[in-house]
């Protein structure tokens, strides 16, 4: 059986396609010269004298003279000044204090103040003004630049008042006379606007990305100093994909990128690894993106994950994820690598879609090793054990879209889908004495889901109404080996608005569940089954009375409190109750924190989560869990998880 390379491979290649293809977009604007770029740009007529312009009368409509080419035009450029500071709740960057800026063509505005809104792509640079373009050079009061409109406008200084307009970088040729907008020369307030970063130097990628060096970033508390922040704004919606496991902290850094492409240093922290370094890259397109991550880089145990999409026609796609875990010291070879990969290709039907999908596991992805101890071959020592499995399963799905029942106000949704199971090595399971090795699955289900009622309307026209949903699923699953399974599950809720700030949601939910053997029912599901409490120290009896049949019934009041755009928290107290009845469960990792694994649903269960966002971009999250001491000693969660996001 052929093996998959190595994630670092692709780590590898990808990181230098990157490389290699982002440096086009991120060229120091500041030293481009024109004869430089394509050839020598003619040289254009000098600018109408001071006595002509004042006479104001309307400029005809621009003469077809010699210019920059617009890509180049409008291209990245570049701001320089003494204190560059970046407001990331508006988007703004301003700049004070020697300020000069150089365009793409090489045109070169200095002044006292500037500032650039990066959602309108326009800038405004005042006080002291001086444009040096098409080999000449004049004093102004101000100077605006829209991108996306290919225009400029200009105050010069001169014996009358004047507006000057250049329509495509035609600097040699104003237009007098020309209506300007409003708000050409607006200056934006951002007092009482916290900044998120200062720098020196800014290159901009229009609706791109900016890159600021050195930069001090607002870390809370204080500004902490790197040698530099690229910040990627780009429209495009792919870039916010992200393949790194969950951590406790994660602290990103922009480092490199372009229009296409962002990499991405990250600061991790957990309760396993504590402290490491990551990495995550990003190759996105119109209709596709490529993410890659290598988690702990300096720890023996590594992840490295490939996410992949690709909208191939406008009704398919494919998606895909990949992932290698190794341990091994550095990025030598390691001592043990396992995958895992799946799959999907979703094809769009009329009012439904078909998706095919394949998962497959790699419990071994090194040969098999030459040392052996008690019958299994391992890698190093017999910590690190080696096995051939290879499961894998396949599966076709159809899902329908939802559509109204008669005119009624609910709305269903059919599926189905049909799929097979294999393991050549290790059997699926065994009953009265038969091992499967391979089994096949189909099944169907419906989903039922009223629409949202007011049921006590608020007429005050504040918002506060009350209202309710509903919803039913039903699915049946059979299998080859003799049995099937029915899923049913049916719940209602209420939500009530009080005012902006608070929100009250209670739901009320019945899981039934029923594994059905027929006369294999009691080999399947034998009484008496029991299990070890490592955090009791018991040997506890699984309910005799379980012959795989239960019911879960909870009802769950949570409460929302938002009293600021950068504070919520959210208090849920969830009642359950089980048939059969519940068991305590051992002390387990559970994510990236420690919790309690019950045979069940606990009881009772309290749930607290408080988020706050500190930063433009990072969020402090706190949560933790009490069971009201199930068993005799489930009681808070054994600690806080505390997670940190950007």
């Amino acid at each position: 059986m052929k093996r998959p390379p190595p994630a670092w491979i692709a780590v590898a290649v990808y990181v230098l396609a990157l490389l290699a293809g982002a440096q086009v977009r991120v060229a120091t604007a500041e030293q481009q010269q024109p004869a430089a770029l394509g050839g020598a740009v003619p040289t254009p007529a000098p600018f109408p004298s001071p006595v002509a312009t004042a006479q104001g009368a309307a400029s005809p409509a621009p003469r077809a003279v010699p210019t920059a080419p617009t890509g180049r035009r409008l291209a990245a450029f570049a701001v320089v000044a003494r204190r560059i500071a970046f407001y990331s709740n508006r988007y703004v960057m301003e700049a004070d204090g020697d300020v000069a800026i150089t365009l793409g063509d090489g045109t070169r505005i200095t002044g006292k103040t500037f500032f650039y809104d990066l959602r309108l792509n326009r800038f405004v640079i005042a006080g002291g003004v001086r444009l040096a373009a098409a080999g000449r050079e004049i004093d102004g009061a101000a100077f605006a630049e829209y991108f996306d409109f290919d225009r400029a406008y200009f105050v010069p200084v001169l014996s009358q008042p004047d507006r000057w307009t250049f329509a495509s970088g035609d600097y040699a040729h104003p237009l007098f006379g020309r209506e300007q907008p409003g708000d050409t020369f607006f200056l934006p307030d951002l007092s009482g606007e916290r900044v998120f970063l200062y720098a020196r130097r800014a290159v901009v990628d229009p609706h791109q990305s900016v890159r600021f060096t050195p930069a001090s970033i607002d870390l809370g508390p204080v500004y902490v100093p790197f040698p530099s922040y690229f910040l990627s704004y780009s429209p495009n919606e792919y870039f916010a994909q992200n393949a790194l496991p969950g951590a406790f902290v994660d602290g990103p850094l922009d480092f490199a990128g372009g229009e296409h492409g962002l990499a991405t240093a990250h600061v991790r922290y957990d309760s396993v690894d504590h402290v490491f370094p990551a990495l995550e890259l990003h190759q996105v397109g119109e209709n596709h993106y490529l993410v890659v991550a290598a988690n702990t880089l300096t720890r023996p145990l590594k992840t490295y994950n490939l996410e992949a999409y690709d909208r191939i026609t406008p009704g398919l796609q494919f998606t895909a994820f990949l992932q290698e875990t190794a341990f091994g010291h550095g990025f030598s070879q390691p001592l043990s690598a396992t995958a895992f990969a799946s799959y999907q290709m979703t094809a769009a039907l009329p009012h439904s879609f078909l998706q095919l999908g394949d998962v497959q596991y790699y419990q071994s992805l090194l040969a098999r090793p030459s040392t052996m101890s008690g019958g299994t071959y391992y890698y190093g020592d017999p910590s690190h054990n080696f096995v051939p499995d290879h499961p894998n399963t396949v599966s076709l799905t159809w899902v329908g879209f939802r559509h109204p029942l008669n005119g009624l106000p609910i709305s269903f949704q059919l599926r189905s889908s049909f799929g097979a199971t294999d393991d050549s090595l290790t059997p699926l399971q065994t009953l009265g004495g038969v091992t499967y090795t391979k089994e096949y699955y189909k099944s169907v289900g419906i989903n039922l889901t009223t629409k949202t009622f007011t049921l006590l309307a608020d007429r005050s026209g504040r918002h506060r109404e009350l209202y309710f949903t509903g919803t039913v699923d039903k699915q049946r699953q059979y299998f080859s080996l003799p049995h099937h399974v029915d899923t049913t599950i049916a719940t209602v809720s209420l939500t009530k608005v009080f005012n902006p700030q608070v929100t009250l949601l209670t739901n009320y939910s019945n899981v039934n569940t029923g594994d059905f053997y027929g006369a294999q029912q009691v080999l399947a599901y034998p009484p008496g089954a029991s299990y070890f409490d490592f955090y009791t120290g018991k040997t506890l009896i699984l309910s005799p009375g379980f012959r795989g049949f239960g019911t879960t019934r909870s009802f769950a009041q949570s409460l929302v409190w938002t009293p600021s755009q950068v504070f919520t928290s959210l208090i849920t107290m969830r009642e359950n109750r089980d048939f059969p009845k519940p068991l305590p469960g051992a002390l387990q990792l559970v994510g990236d924190g420690l919790g309690f694994v019950n045979y069940g649903a606990s009881p009772e269960q309290l749930d607290l989560d408080v988020r706050y966002r500190f930063t433009r971009v990072l969020v402090i999250d706190v949560e933790r869990s009490y069971f009201f001491n199930f068993g005799g000693f489930e009681r808070w969660t054994p600690q806080f998880s505390v997670q940190v996001e950007k």
